[in-house]
């Protein structure tokens, strides 16, 4: 079923929005006195949110489209395999920038105080962080990128929710406009992956690993947001913040943006000239 695009982009940020009501379940936990409740309270939201906003687009996909979950993206061919590969991928690319700046010296990781509480913290973030990062790619590279690009152009599709991705965190804390046009980079990356990858399996679990991997790991905040858990190392930075990110993040530096702008560019060549280039993923 074909969808206006305006109608779906602003339906796209209802699903994410609605997500927001399931939170109303913290009121009826008791308050969070330690640092490890806090933690764990903040997955929980975490999960909470994204995952109301999954439920959304699952049921508008089923009893609306009337068509199956496995056609916004999860078919089931080599699920695993894609899923491993993306996990590894993610962790891989978000190490890349963390390690230049490391042999650079512009960035110092000190280890920290690993005690049971930290693996406690640790693992609730990465099952928070696997909804977290599934369910952005579940509403725009899954559903939203395909019912654009039926109705107009691969290319269209790209860049209107390449966009929204970066529309969706300018409220982040720590904002700038080297961060944000390294979020708008991951929104073309992650679409690219999609189309190379046949399936939204592997970016899920890219975006997931890298998301999580960049403060439960590293330390760095997740696009300006600093997590309750304890990490495994805490950065210590020197220089300027367009190189490790400053409050932002490593997702802030412009390492980054050099790094995501030959990933992309590699992908697109991948795909460009395959008979297929406009396949659509639904």
């Amino acid at each position: 079923r074909k969808i206006h695009p305006v109608f779906a982009v602003i339906l796209a940020i209802v699903f994410l929005t609605l997500g927001e009501f399931f939170m109303l379940f913290m009121l009826f936990l008791p308050k969070a006195e330690t640092l490890l409740m806090k933690a764990i309270y903040s997955d929980i939201e975490m999960i909470l949110t994204f995952g109301g906003a999954v439920f959304f687009v699952f049921l508008w996909v089923r009893f609306v489209e009337k068509r199956s979950i496995s056609s916004i993206g999860f078919w089931r061919n080599q699920w695993i395999r894609k899923y491993l590969r993306g996990a590894l991928l993610g962790f891989v690319f978000i190490s890349i920038p963390v390690m230049i700046l490391l042999l650079t010296g512009i960035v110092q990781l000190q280890m920290q105080q690993i005690t049971p509480t930290t693996i406690i913290g640790i693992v609730g973030s990465l099952v928070a962080f696997l909804i977290q990062g599934a369910t952005e790619e579940i509403v725009v590279r899954g559903w939203l990128f395909p019912v654009l690009s039926v109705r107009s152009r691969i290319w269209i599709g790209i860049v209107v929710t390449s966009f929204l991705f970066g529309f969706l965190h300018l409220l982040n804390p720590g904002i700038t406009i080297l961060s944000i046009s390294n979020i708008i980079l991951v929104g073309v990356f992650a679409a690219f992956y999609a189309l190379k990858d046949s399936s939204l399996w592997g970016i899920c679990a890219w975006h997931s690993i890298w998301n999580w991997a960049q403060y439960n790991v590293f330390g760095f905040a997740v696009s300006g947001m600093v997590m309750y858990s304890t990490p495994l190392f805490k950065p210590v930075t020197n220089g300027s913040e367009v190189l490790h990110g400053g409050s932002f993040g490593i997702e802030g530096s412009i390492i980054t943006t050099i790094m995501l702008s030959i990933a992309s560019i590699v992908l697109w060549r991948q795909l460009w000239g395959r008979k297929e280039k406009q396949r659509d993923l639904s």
